[in-house]
């Protein structure tokens, strides 16, 4: 059984390992081949591990990723030509990129922006005071995190899992600041498709291990949108909206590749009144 664990923890550490190369640039074509070597394991079993873990095919997984963040470049940076969304996503051909966009989202690239513009109005009503915005360049933050597939209150498993790994290592998680990544835009993504990583910052003088589904990473410093958000369980996909969905579209800047984050000062996934407050990061660039 210890045997038995031991594979399955191992494994789960090789494929975080992957996930967060993917994730790290979208831009770069990674074939099975080249990630499987990035953590010394033959094609095929790499192949059947990925999918075991992740529940797609490596190709699958990827391709997903890809548009999905082309989705969001569509929507997000408006006069930005479809080509360049189709760049910065590692696409070469207009035309394979259009016709895997309509197979995963039903619209073309150009339809897919027409169809936004048409309910573009978002409810603002929760609102009680305007958003307000600062733009300035994040720090790097040295973290464990736990991935987690779900946008809805199970995301409380991913930080029992850190808060146990964390007592383990002698961490004192309470003391520690907690950091979320949002991979998914909610609005058009299922919430049960969504990626989350809850994030437990590290002290810096400290080392620490992966272990099992908890990995270390650095979260690169970035010039981010950065808005002071309060509210209850549900409020966060709303102000998400809106931030992605007017905010950004009428400002001077666009979203780049990396995902938003939130900074938690409370975490409605762990307060038992289930409120936040926290600052909701957008990494961008001057348009």
């Amino acid at each position: 059984m210890k045997h038995r664990q031991s594979t399955q923890n191992d494994h789960l550490e090789r494929i975080n390992e992957v996930l967060f190369y993917i994730h790290k640039d979208l831009q770069k074509n990674y074939g099975v081949e080249e990630l499987a070597s990035l953590v010394a394991m033959s094609p095929f079993h790499f192949n059947r591990v990925f999918k075991e873990r992740v529940g797609e095919s490596v190709h699958g997984y990827i391709k997903r990723v890809k548009l999905e963040h082309a989705a969001n470049l569509l929507l997000f940076n408006p006069h930005s030509t479809i080509s360049h969304s189709m760049q910065e996503v590692g696409f070469s051909s207009n035309a394979s990129f259009t016709q895997a966009f309509k197979e995963n989202f039903g619209v073309t690239p150009t339809k897919w922006r027409e169809v936004d513009k048409a309910n573009e109005k978002k409810d603002m009503s929760f609102l009680e005071k305007p958003l307000h915005v600062k733009i300035q360049t994040m720090p790097s933050f040295y973290v464990a995190y736990v991935r987690h597939k779900g946008y809805d209150r199970s995301i409380k498993r991913a930080w029992l899992k850190l808060q146990d790994w964390a007592l383990r290592q002698g961490v004192a998680f309470s003391q520690q600041t907690m950091i979320a990544l949002h991979h998914s835009n909610p609005r058009f993504v299922e919430s049960s498709q969504c990626h989350y990583v809850a994030c437990l910052q590290l002290p810096s003088s400290g080392r620490f291990y992966r272990n099992g589904d908890v990995g270390v990473m650095h979260i690169p410093p970035t010039l981010c949108a950065v808005f002071s958000l309060q509210g209850v369980y549900g409020d966060l996909k709303k102000y998400m909206d809106v931030i992605y969905h007017e905010w950004l579209c009428a400002s001077e800047y666009e979203k780049v590749a990396l995902p938003s984050f939130a900074i938690y000062r409370e975490n409605h996934f762990i307060n038992a009144d289930e409120r936040f407050d926290l600052d909701f990061c957008v990494p961008v660039r001057f348009k």
